[in-house]
């Protein structure tokens, strides 16, 4: 009978222990540091700009726990982890009564030549290519270069969405980030650029506010530190 109470006991508490594991729900956003260069205003036609990542596995996420709302940063580490979707896109800036979200699409192959230097570019898409970072004794890279083809004034604008695979339309994809907790999903990836030791960024931000009305932008802090603007002539 004791046998049989302490089996029954133990079974609880295992029961107890899973079912509490399975209530761990997190949401992760993560950075994806940018470098563009060579850093001007402005470039001639027959110029090429570059967009470069490196950096390491470990991130200092941001973390939130989708029970009870709470906050906080955490390291995590992800090896060799596939960071679904991402593009690099540069759009034209050309009608400053719009947002940048709404200006015409479907320029970048005529503005551009573009060179893949390092990461899987799977589809060139009107605003630019869908890449996969390469991982490679711990760190994370990509490379690619533009050549200049037209004038006019850009906006390097990089962008995360979401996966949704076609059997479940409509939910954000679960991903394995750490084995303490049983759902997990990346609710956003910032990719901030050029961002200098004393917290500062170069992006041009200034060539921004003379081009276009910041007014009308939805995530203005987004632009000022994960952009890039720049004028070709």
């Amino acid at each position: 009978m004791k046998v049989l109470l302490f089996f029954s006991i133990s079974l609880f508490l295992f029961s107890a222990s899973c079912n509490k594991k399975k209530k761990c729900s997190r949401g992760y956003v993560l950075e994806h540091p940018v470098s563009v260069y060579p850093i001007k205003e402005s470039y001639n036609i027959g110029d090429t700009i570059w967009f470069e990542m490196n950096f390491p596995d470990v991130f200092n996420a941001w973390v939130t726990n989708n029970y009870s709302g709470e906050k906080f940063y955490e390291n995590i580490q992800l090896k060799n982890f596939d960071f679904q979707r991402n593009f690099l896109r540069v759009i034209k800036l050309e009608d400053s009564s719009l947002n940048i979200n709404d200006q015409t699409t479907g320029q970048w192959h005529n503005s551009f030549n573009p060179i893949y230097i390092t990461g899987d570019f799977i589809q060139e898409l009107p605003d630019g290519p869908e890449y996969k970072l390469i991982y490679s004794n711990g760190f994370y890279q990509l490379k690619q270069g533009l050549i200049f083809k037209t004038p006019g004034v850009f906006i390097f604008y990089p962008k995360f969405k979401h996966y949704y695979p076609m059997a479940d339309l409509g939910y954000l994809n679960e991903q394995d980030l750490t084995p303490e907790c049983e759902t997990e999903i990346i609710t956003d990836i910032h990719f901030p650029v050029n961002k200098q030791p004393d917290g500062s960024y170069l992006t041009n931000y200034h060539l921004f506010e003379q081009f276009m009305n910041p007014s009308l932008e939805n995530d203005l802090d987004r632009i000022k530190k994960e952009c890039f603007t720049f004028v070709v002539n």
